[in-house]
């Protein structure tokens, strides 16, 4: 009876690992991007454990009855590894193609057969192995068990703070440094679709310095945006169980903490300037929170790969991931479609939500350098251009669309503010639109697959930097890391010192 609980639970785990992967993992992405506990998303991957090891016991207990078990039990064992690999295609580092995962279950499936029948002595001992090994996914299993209740037992740093700002000068000079997640050169500016137009940034083009050809600094959000505030690449981050932010540098194998003294932000406290921040996805506020003078972040989107989302309810975030898990095997349009629909809802109340605080903090804020990272036009879908609303299904031209209509309402703040006059304003991606990691997965449009000419790959992204009274277009078209807007930023904030 052990042994059978122990093999319902391992398998359990084995084939739950792609919806939990993120919470368990050691560098703590999940954490890193959500502002509030994950207590329910882990109780409803628990819930998922208990279920899922309770029906494999019920059908293998049914199947042991049977005159046929003998055969069935071969037959498990070749399908069984096929079934679990394909399932975890999703957990591997490294992209694995259609054709090995066929050969692999070919051959694994062709030589069961010819051991049992030429050599059906190692072919038992093979599959005790088996039932050995299936067994003791349960010790792999205890270990994930322990991880998930952390993980509900975790709790996140501060959301939001503010400390009083008096009001300023319009003479007074002002940075606004606004990232839009994964805003792309080549279709915003370069080859932009014509059934595309974007007034707004073609507005502020005409007044700024466009760079186009800028090299980006990271493939992910999660790098690029440390790098950027500490003027260094970062080429990974932890974010711990106890909200320890730290990193790693390029050409260094060692993990540091985070420097939040050197960075911008930092360097803005120590001269005096005041800052606020509008985040989205990495954890703003507990990290800058001894520099930062405000902060606001958040994080609706649904769990990357979960698919469970904050937002829903317990018993959602238990069903939906079971129900995928069915549809993958037995209706895989409907699963890409359910998925793409239950991510884009994620995703629509995060461009809300911060959209929302962007625009109150533009309003409001006396802030001498505003950041704002909006998460647009970053995928999934989440915009519909035709219409003007929010909506599931469409594609990166409607975030583009989305994106520009919010930075009109922010110049349109900015223009009406006796500061502007002294306002510099950086709009930019942190990286461009990450067409091969957004091809595979639900949500993908037809539009999408037309627009990138098959999914290939432009790294430009976005950069315009607007200085005070800047009125004609210039451009430079030279080679430039991205890493220039830190530069450009720490100039700004030694200027605002000496004012």
């Amino acid at each position: 009876m052990i042994k059978r609980i122990a093999q319902a639970w391992g398998f359990a785990s084995i084939l739950l690992l792609p919806n939990y992967i993120d919470l368990t993992s050691s560098a703590g992405d999940a954490r890193m991007r959500f502002p509030s506990p994950l207590t329910r998303i882990a109780l409803a991957h628990l819930a998922d454990f208990a279920i899922v090891a309770l029906v494999f016991a019920a059908v293998m207990a049914m199947l042991r009855k049977l005159k046929a078990w003998p055969t069935i039990r071969w037959v498990l064992m070749g399908l069984l590894p096929v079934f679990l690999l394909v399932r975890n295609l999703d957990v591997f580092p490294f992209d694995v193609p259609n054709i090995a995962v066929l050969a692999a279950s070919l051959l694994w499936i062709a030589a069961l057969l010819v051991l049992i029948r030429r050599a059906p002595a190692i072919a038992n001992r093979l599959r005790n192995m088996g039932s050995a090994v299936l067994t003791g996914f349960a010790v792999f299993a205890m270990v994930i068990t322990w991880q998930l209740v952390r993980a509900a037992m975790w709790r996140p740093g501060p959301q939001a703070y503010a400390a009083p700002i008096p009001a300023q000068p319009a003479t007074k000079p002002r940075l606004v440094w606004i990232l839009f997640d994964e805003l792309a050169y080549k279709p915003t500016f370069e080859a932009r679709d014509p059934s595309l137009q974007l007034p707004n940034l073609d507005r502020l083009r005409g007044e700024s310095t466009l760079y186009t050809d800028v090299t980006p600094i990271a493939y992910r959000t999660t790098r690029a945006a440390p790098s950027l505030m500490l003027g260094r690449k970062v080429t990974d981050v932890v974010y711990t169980n106890d909200n320890r932010y730290l990193v790693q540098m390029e050409n260094s194998p060692h993990w540091q903490s985070f420097d939040v003294q050197d960075s911008l932000i930092g360097q803005a406290k120590q001269r005096g300037v005041t800052t606020s921040i509008v985040g989205w996805y990495v954890a703003y506020c507990p990290i800058f929170a001894s520099v930062a003078t405000e902060c606001y972040w958040s994080n609706d989107d649904a769990q990357d790969r979960g698919p469970t989302w904050l937002d829903a309810s317990f018993q959602e975030n238990v069903w939906f991931p079971l129900r995928i898990l069915v549809e993958q095997f037995v209706w895989p349009s409907r699963a890409w479609r359910d998925g793409a629909e239950w991510n884009a809802e994620g995703h629509i109340a995060s461009v809300k939500d911060v959209s929302h605080h962007a625009l109150a903090t533009l309003e409001t804020s006396q802030a001498d350098v505003i950041f704002l990272h909006i998460p647009a036009p970053h995928p999934p879908a989440f915009w519909d251009r035709r219409t003007g609303a929010f909506a599931a299904g469409g594609s990166y031209l409607d975030g583009l669309d989305y994106s520009d209509r919010l930075l009109g309402q922010m110049l349109t703040i900015l223009e009406a503010q006796p500061r502007w006059a002294a306002t510099t304003l950086i709009v930019h991606g942190d990286h461009s639109w990450r067409t091969g990691m957004w091809r595979p997965l639900a949500g993908w449009s037809a539009e999408d697959e037309r627009i990138s000419d098959g999914g290939k790959w432009d790294p430009r992204p976005v950069l315009l930097m607007h200085t005070p009274g800047e009125q004609n277009a210039a451009t430079v078209a030279a080679p430039t890391s991205l890493m220039v807007v830190h530069d450009f930023v720490a100039a700004e904030i030694r200027r605002m010192a000496q004012k």
